[in-house]
């Protein structure tokens, strides 16, 4: 099963684990899905993104919307030498459409690139000598190791990298400078040169150029607003496979800004971003399927499509979640675990909690975010239990993990038979073995793997659990 379960389940042993994920700045998983080298070759979203195994995404057999594909723009020069005082923008609520900026994939395989330029100095030394009858790093190599110092926040390792290249013109490394120059990474905030590189990367016609040169046009950004031009550069993108361009598409035919109003079209973009697991674009379409506005309403279609952008901190996503949640008594005590609340739960109460449960620990260190105790008499069946914490000076609870050991599928049910006692009927299905359970704040997630030979019961809080995924 490769679901938006087993993602969560993923994300959760590299977690406990104590394993480190990249950290993509202040970017989150928008950022990730832009970074598959797939989509800097400009390839079919079909076989560059992972599609959700469950639900079905059933969009309307609507014909792809026709834009005329935009003149090549005019590349702004960048202005020079002054201080940008604000901050930059924020992109976590579209207002209509405000995706992530998205870095380009694993190096530019555009023909037309140009190589970095080679000095032509001669050797003064035999070790100089022996450098440069060395093979040139390549395009590919060079990009990696930006993206390398880009996700350890080496900024300024990732600029003198990626400048040489989007000099000699390899529109992957002009995108990527046009983010850090947005963002201020490395560098003062200067909207000019965002917009000078993201043009430039456009023009050579790149996804996550034409993205987000599109974005700066509808937002006005150092030139002036153009909708109807955003959405030419977005279809361009989108057609590419750009997730954050499908989105963006999505949101212009949802509102009719640039484009004439379209939820038909909404969906269809929205379903193909969201294969490619981008938040947005999941809680627009889960919202469209809780509606049944162009789509048939499926409420548990909707609950596990809300449940993959709030997982990757959509708040919309999270509130529309606590919205459908069964909200009876019965429902809200079984968000309760060891006599305390798990929503409000921090690592200190939780810790004096399980000291009196006589809880045995195999780790309990605040180096690490989750500390990992012993099955046994405490949670009778299982193997083990994490509780995982939130980063701040209180540590709230993000989620609990308890392990099941479950050789075969039998064992497996009969995790899900236990859930299902105290939770009742799941409120999602995803595959065969994989149940959700909608209690608004807090979620619950039962998941057999076979090939692990384990069945996880995980509680988790979607609002602190997301502010864990960079560790």
């Amino acid at each position: 099963m490769t679901g938006l379960l087993r993602y969560a389940r993923r994300k959760a042993r590299i977690i406990i684990c104590g394993r480190q994920a990249l950290r993509i700045g202040g970017y989150g998983l928008c950022l990730m899905a832009a970074l598959c080298p797939g989509l800097a070759a400009g390839a079919d979203v079909a076989a560059a993104a992972q599609p959700i195994s469950r639900p079905q995404v059933q969009t309307p057999q609507v014909q792809t919307p026709k834009v005329q594909p935009p003149a090549a723009p005019v590349a702004p020069q960048p202005a020079g030498g002054q201080a940008r005082g604000p901050q930059p923008p924020d992109y976590s609520v579209p207002a209509p459409a405000q995706p992530m900026p998205a870095l380009g994939g694993g190096g530019s395989k555009t023909s037309g690139a140009a190589p970095a330029p080679v000095s032509s100095a001669p050797a003064a030394t035999p070790a100089a000598a022996a450098a440069a009858a060395a093979p040139a790093e390549s395009a590919e190599e060079r990009n990696r190791k930006a993206l390398d110092a880009y996700a350890r926040g080496e900024y300024h390792q990732a600029l003198r990298l990626w400048q040489p290249a989007a000099d000699a013109g390899d529109p992957q490394a002009m995108n990527n400078l046009g983010v850090l120059y947005d963002k201020g990474l490395g560098v003062e905030p200067d909207v000019g040169r965002a917009l000078h590189w993201y043009a430039k990367s456009a023009e050579a016609g790149h996804p996550s150029g034409m993205c987000n040169f599109g974005r700066m046009l509808e937002q006005g950004r150092g030139i002036p607003p153009d909708p109807v031009e955003a959405a030419r550069w977005f279809d361009l993108a989108a057609r590419k496979g750009q997730p954050e361009a499908q989105y963006n598409l999505g949101m212009l035919y949802e509102q009719g800004h640039g484009v004439g109003r379209d939820d038909a079209a909404a969906a269809a973009w929205y379903s193909r971003a969201a294969a490619a697991n981008q938040p947005n674009a999941l809680a627009r379409l889960g919202h469209f399927y809780r509606e049944g506005r162009v789509v048939k309403k499926n409420l548990e279609s909707a609950t596990l499509l809300l449940y993959g952008a709030a997982m990757q901190g959509n708040t919309a996503a999270m509130k529309e979640l606590e919205d459908m949640a069964d909200t009876s008594a019965e429902r809200a005590k079984n968000a309760v675990l060891f006599g305390l609340r798990l929503d409000g739960a921090d690592r200190a109460a939780m810790r004096t909690a399980l000291k009196q449960a006589a809880a045995v620990p195999e780790r309990e260190k605040d180096g690490y975010i989750c500390d990992v105790y012993k099955g046994g008499k405490l949670i009778p069946g299982a193997d083990q239990m994490a509780m995982c914490y939130g980063p701040g000076e209180r540590q709230p609870l993000a989620f609990v993990s308890i392990d099941y050991p479950a050789p075969d599928a039998t064992f497996g049910k009969r995790v899900r038979e236990m859930a299902e006692q105290r939770f009742g009927k799941p409120d999602a299905v995803e595959g065969d073995m994989s149940c959700l359970w909608n209690l608004g704040k807090v979620l619950v997630a039962v998941q057999y793997m076979p090939e692990k030979k384990i069945a996880s019961l995980m509680y988790m809080i979607p609002r602190v659990y997301y502010l864990t995924q960079g560790h």
